[in-house]
C-alpha cells in the first residue's frame, strides 16, 4: 500500500480523534483543527491554492454535521441543551449559514477577518482572566428580530470560516447568563444547523469547479469527511461527558485557550492563503 496514502489516512483519523474531543468538550465542530490540517494536506498534494481553502472549509462543515450529531446525543442525555435557545436562534442560524456559505467565495474577507480575529482574541482574554463572565442581561432578548440578528451573524461567520458556531455562540450565551454547560450543549445543536445548510451550499456552488480532489461533491471532499468523522463521533461522546464533570471555571479557561488557538490558526491560514 502506498506510504503517502497510509500517512494521509492516519493524519485525518488522528485529526478526527482530536476534533471530536474538542467538539464534545467545548460545543464546537472541531473545525479549528480540521480546516488547518486539510489545508496543509491538500497543499502537500499539490492542489491549487485557489481551491484549497474552499475545500478545507466545506469538508470541515461536512464533518461537523456528523460530529455535532454525536455531541447532541451526549449532551441530551446529560441535560445540557437549553431548548429556549434553540427555538429562538435556529431560524437565524440557518439563514445566516446559507448566506455566509453562498457568499464565501465572493466576499473580500480581509477586513472581516481582522475584525473576527480581534473579537475572538478579546473574548478569550476576558474569559480566561475573569472568574465570572460578564453578563449583559439575565436571559436572551424577547424580541424576535434581535435574536434573529444575533444568531444570523453567528451562522454567517461560522459558515464562512468553517470552524463551527461554538466560537461565537458559547461566549454569547455566557453573556446572556447561560451556564457554560448549557452554552456548550446548546452550541452543539446550533452547530448542526450551521453545518448542514452550509455543506449543502458548498456542494452546490462547487459543482462546476475543475481541479477538485477525487470523490468530491462540489467543494465537499467525501474522503476527508469520512476519515475525520469515523473517529470524531466516538471522541465527541467522551468530550461531552468530560464537559459535564469539569468545573465551570476550568471549562472557561479551556475554552479561552481554544479561542486563542483559533486566532493563531486563522492568522497562519490567512498569511499562507
Amino acid at each position: 500500500m502506498d506510504f503517502t496514502f497510509i500517512l494521509l489516512s492516519t493524519t485525518f483519523l488522528l485529526t478526527g480523534l482530536l476534533s471530536g474531543l474538542i467538539a464534545g468538550l467545548l460545543g464546537v465542530g472541531g473545525g479549528i483543527i480540521i480546516v488547518p490540517v486539510s489545508y496543509f494536506v491538500l497543499l502537500y498534494l499539490g492542489y491549487s491554492s485557489s481551491l484549497i481553502m474552499h475545500i478545507s472549509v466545506a469538508s470541515s462543515l461536512g464533518v461537523i454535521v456528523f460530529t455535532s450529531m454525536s455531541s447532541i446525543i451526549s449532551h441530551y442525555k446529560l441535560g445540557n441543551i437549553d431548548y429556549k435557545v434553540i427555538n429562538k436562534w435556529v431560524l437565524g442560524i440557518i439563514i445566516g449559514s446559507l448566506i455566509g456559505s453562498f457568499l464565501a467565495s465572493k466576499i473580500e474577507g480581509e477586513l472581516l477577518f481582522l475584525i473576527f480575529v480581534i473579537l475572538l482574541f478579546f473574548i478569550s482574554i476576558s474569559m480566561f482572566f475573569q472568574k465570572n463572565y460578564i453578563s449583559i442581561r439575565e436571559d436572551l432578548p424577547k424580541n424576535f428580530l434581535i435574536n434573529s440578528l444575533i444568531s444570523g451573524i453567528i451562522g454567517f461567520l461560522s459558515s464562512l470560516m468553517g470552524i463551527g458556531g461554538g466560537s461565537f455562540s458559547v461566549p454569547t450565551l455566557n453573556s446572556f447568563s447561560k451556564s457554560i454547560h448549557k452554552a456548550v450543549g446548546s452550541s452543539a445543536v446550533l452547530g448542526f444547523f450551521i453545518a448542514l445548510p452550509a455543506a449543502i451550499i458548498y456542494s452546490i456552488t462547487g459543482r462546476e469547479i475543475d481541479g477538485l480532489p477525487p470523490y468530491s461533491i462540489g467543494y465537499v471532499n467525501l474522503i476527508i469527511v469520512f476519515l475525520v468523522s469515523f473517529t470524531s463521533v466516538f471522541t465527541a461522546n467522551i468530550g461531552a461527558k468530560i464537559s459535564s464533570k469539569t468545573k465551570t471555571s476550568t471549562l472557561k479557561k479551556i475554552f479561552a485557550v481554544f479561542l486563542i488557538c483559533t486566532c493563531i490558526s486563522l492568522i497562519i491560514e490567512n498569511l499562507i492563503y
